[in-house]
């Protein structure tokens, strides 16, 4: 488990990278991308949901996003994006698509539920974090 949490952080690190985030928030980024990565495989290893697991890595990387905004006052999509990567649902809407043109259409139609709820898994756990920092922050 923690060679994966490990991973989650070089591969958030890799997206930072590439989508040429400051060198000085680098370590940041790749702690968020952990987090949220070791959260996605607890819930993994307890639920088996994929869903659920993005969704709540999703909420841990907001969180985290939200507290590095802050203490390194820098936009918070420089800690969220680089994160998120490793959870897009990249190769469950390869194999949708796949099924669909093999003619495999109730595998098709599993797998494209199971990247929609995904897809949506991300945004709203992403959104509930930002909207409740707001509330928040107007309310002070």
């Amino acid at each position: 488990m923690i060679l994966q949490i490990l991973y989650g952080c070089l591969a958030t690190i890799g997206f930072g990278i590439l989508f040429d985030i400051p060198k000085k928030l680098i370590k940041e980024v790749g702690l968020s991308g952990g987090v949220g990565w070791g959260g996605y495989i607890i819930i993994m290893n307890l639920y088996a949901s994929p869903v659920a697991a993005t969704f709540v890595a999703s909420v841990l990387i907001g969180i985290m996003g939200e507290y590095f905004a802050r203490s390194t006052k820098s936009p918070v999509t420089m800690f969220t994006i680089p994160a998120i990567m490793p959870l897009v649902p990249g190769i469950t809407s390869y194999r949708a698509i796949k099924a669909l043109i093999d003619g495999e259409n109730k595998a098709a139609l599993e797998l494209g539920i199971l990247t929609i709820g995904i897809a949506i898994a991300i945004a709203s756990g992403l959104i509930i974090v930002i909207s409740l920092f707001r509330i928040k922050k107007q309310r002070l």
